[in-house]
């Protein structure tokens, strides 16, 4: 019997040492890990033309390797060739009109110098037949002795009828030539003038058509990156329709995984996050890769990712952006993993209230965590997320600006010097210390504003149609609850390149506040009253559209939405330093959020483009954001995409033609961040 209990005894603790070691492996080489499909894919680029075309010749075809620069196809525009011609039919008809009106005008002048040179010989003529025979009558008279001295006297008087008849017809040729004199002065006059019309509609139809053969001379269209012909879409003579895509060029190697989370799981896939993609026919074939997308909507999976190509299966998609040299084909299958490696059992416990069961738990089934388990503040976030939005977007990963002192309150694309302007809302010794930034968020030169000693807090900049800059304060107190006047700055500066130099300065604080007193019964006025009652004023969004600056509200809301005022003829506000009346107006009121259930963002920055305004949102007790566009027409916001944890203080244009690039302040302790969202614009 003590036999039988010994082998029992020996058999359990034979088990329990291995269980404890099996524990101890796995805990030693502990990882949390996350896999999901995915599907290796390339950029794209379309290419089409803007107006009807015709295929003059095709010089690739599908597959076909080609570089940059490289002819792909010639093109004929009908309609440009039309045009090109009937503007050089209207220069030749100019040009002959302008001969022909020159000539005219030429002979009425030759027929007026010879009508008056046939008056002035009639005249002439006349007067001489009177003289003439004046003289013969005196010498007749003078032979007479009975008259002597009597046709002297007659001859010598001023009221000779001979002398008066004479200065009369000379009186009439003057009055006769007169007319003629001013009609050949004007004729001269005309004809001076005359191609000036003429010669002004040709140079400006000469300009026309310099430019129309200019651009009748970029119809050829060539590569603008190396790859591969992807379709073809027209053979030689056929007509495209304009932005009919002609042909597709993508990357010799896909650029890009999207990948897909079903919509009953949860995974810690984030922007920024490293992961590894593996091939699912050669598993050898690995790359690393970044997370730069992260949808914010449910969508379809691709009938290839489904388990059962007949059941209709949803999740999210996750972008990841890979380096160009890979192994990969275009389209294949494979896998996206994530994982971070742990320092082991106690590091897990460490600050954690949690069982030996529940790290098991997760030991065994890592991170997968269905959504009805997940926390209050990522429930919000997911619901934001599951709202109807438009996710149509790409993102570039979110990169720290290579410094530690700015705290990045606004940006701005500054094109001519490829460089993005940032603001930060905190500078030392309160300096208009402005910062240049390149796409990488290096930090290439901080600028000082000649001509501006201070300014504090600068939440908000725009861009006026003359390259003007426009940059506020947030009108908000500081720590201390006090309004200093270097927050209340709206100022104009000049910019030559990298150069900044002030052009005006008002206190905005002072002037909204007066300008309110005085038209008290307006809804604008009663908001800009009731914040400065309760020190809750704080502006963080700005615009600039048709000589008017829209300044957007953080705090407070009015009748439960976000403001934006307007301020028509800025510029003059600013030379005058004062708002007349009805200058000031309640422009939108606008709600940023989805759902009753949800906290409402409040506004941090606003950017107009195309007819759509983007605004930025923060939220007021904990970290993150949202993207919004607003339908102008309806006054609807939609959500585009929203920022777990993060803060999105400042949006601009990127780049390119269609993304945006918005900065993200973390606070004090934590580098500012920027990201380009594309497909936006």
């Amino acid at each position: 019997m003590r036999k039988r209990i010994g082998s029992n005894w020996m058999l359990y603790t034979l088990w329990i040492t291995a269980f404890v070691a099996a524990v101890s492996i796995t805990l030693s080489c502990e990882r949390e890990s996350t896999t999901i499909q995915g599907i290796a894919e390339t950029r794209e680029m379309t290419i089409s033309s803007e107006s009807p075309v015709e295929i003059r010749r095709v010089n690739v075809v599908e597959g076909q390797s080609v570089t940059k620069g490289q002819l792909l196809v010639e093109l004929v525009s009908p309609e440009l060739t039309l045009r090109i011609n009937h503007i050089s039919h209207q220069l030749d008809q100019l040009r002959a009109q302008k001969g022909v009106n020159k000539d005219e005008i030429r002979s009425k002048i030759r027929q007026l110098e010879a009508e008056k040179a046939s008056l002035n010989s009639e005249a002439r003529n006349q007067i001489r037949l009177i003289e003439n025979q004046y003289n013969l009558n005196k010498e007749l008279a003078s032979g007479l002795k009975s008259i002597k001295g009597a046709g002297d006297a007659a001859g010598s008087g001023a009221s000779n009828p001979v002398t008066l008849q004479i200065e009369s017809l000379r009186q009439e040729l003057a009055l006769s030539l007169r007319p003629l004199n001013i009609q050949i002065e004007l004729l001269q006059k005309s004809l001076d003038e005359s191609g000036s019309p003429i010669k002004i509609q040709v140079e400006q139809l000469e300009k026309e058509l310099a430019l129309l053969k200019a651009e009748n001379s970029k119809l050829n269209i060539y590569a603008q990156m190396g790859g591969i012909i992807g379709s073809v879409n027209f053979k030689p003579g056929e007509k495209a329709s304009p932005f009919a895509p002609i042909l597709t060029l993508h990357t010799k190697n896909p650029s890009f995984v999207k990948g897909y989370i079903h919509e009953n799981i949860y995974t810690r896939m984030s922007l920024g996050k490293k992961v590894t993609i593996v091939s699912q026919t050669d598993s050898r074939i690995t790359v690393a890769g970044s997370v730069v997308g992260v949808g914010a909507r449910i969508v379809e999976y691709p009938a290839r990712l489904r388990k059962n190509p007949v059941l209709q299966t949803y999740g999210r998609e996750v972008l990841v952006k890979i380096p160009e040299d890979n192994g990969f084909i275009l389209g294949e299958k494979v896998m996206i993993a994530s994982s971070e490696p742990k320092t082991g059992f106690l590091s897990y416990f460490k600050g954690k209230k949690i069982t030996l069961f529940s790290y098991l738990k997760n030991l065994f089934l890592p991170e997968e965590i269905h959504a009805e388990t997940r926390a209050a503040a990522s429930a919000n976030t997911m619901a934001r997320a599951s709202a109807e939005t438009s996710c149509n977007y790409r993102a570039t990963p979110i990169v720290p600006l290579k410094t530690s002192d700015i705290e990045a309150s606004a940006i701005v694309r500054l094109e001519d010097i490829d460089r993005w302007l940032v603001l930060s809302d905190d500078t030392p010794d309160k300096k208009p210390l402005l910062f240049l930034a390149d796409s990488e968020g290096r930090i290439t030169k901080e600028v000082l504003i000649s001509g501006l000693k201070e300014i504090n807090d600068m939440e908000s900049a725009a861009v006026g149609d003359d390259g003007t800059l426009y940059i506020a304060s947030s009108l908000n107190p500081n720590k201390k609850g006090k309004i200093e006047k270097s927050r209340r700055f709206l100022i104009s500066v000049k910019r030559e390149g990298d150069n900044f130099t002030l052009i005006r300065k008002v206190d905005l604080y002072k002037l909204l506040a007066e300008s309110a007193e005085q038209n008290s019964n307006n809804d604008w006025a009663q908001f800009i009253l009731s914040a400065i009652e309760d020190r809750s004023l704080d502006m963080e969004g700005m615009f600039y559209r048709e000589s008017a600056l829209y300044l957007g509200f953080k705090s407070p809301f009015y009748e439960g939405n976000s403001v934006i005022l307007r301020i028509d003829s800025i510029d003059e506000m600013l030379r005058s330093e004062k708002s007349d009346d009805n200058q000031i107006s309640l422009w939108k009121k606008i709600l940023l959020k989805t759902d009753e259930t949800l906290q409402q963002e409040h506004i941090s920055d606003l950017f107009y483009h195309n007819n759509a305004l983007y605004v930025t949102g923060t939220l007021s007790d904990q970290a993150g954001g949202s993207l919004w566009k607003l339908d102008e027409n309806t006054g609807n916001m939609t959500l585009i995409t929203g920022f777990e944890g993060l803060n999105p203080e400042g949006i601009a244009a990127g780049s390119d033609k269609d993304s945006l690039v918005i900065s993200f302040d973390q606070g004090d302790d934590k580098a500012s961040q920027i990201a380009l969202v594309g497909g936006m614009l």
